[in-house]
């Protein structure tokens, strides 16, 4: 994917976190706490919470973006 074509699918920090949790979803989210199954979505966190023990796991954990300072 060249740059036109990314700020094409990725005009703004909205839509870059929309693809990442829809990714995120397909793919599975353990918790690394109770390796629970079952999350929700917390939007002003950006980040799933644990239904089972509230662990919150953010949107860049597990990505390369995981030590990273900046913003998606």
């Amino acid at each position: 994917m060249n740059i036109i074509n990314f700020i094409n699918r990725f005009p703004d920090e909205a839509s870059c976190v929309e693809f990442i949790k829809s990714q995120r979803i397909k793919q599975g989210i353990i918790c690394k706490k109770c390796t629970g199954i079952k999350h929700y979505w917390l939007e002003n966190k950006l980040s799933f919470q644990c239904a089972s023990c509230g662990f919150r796991t953010s949107i860049k954990s597990g990505t390369v973006m995981q030590s990273s300072n900046l913003s998606i």
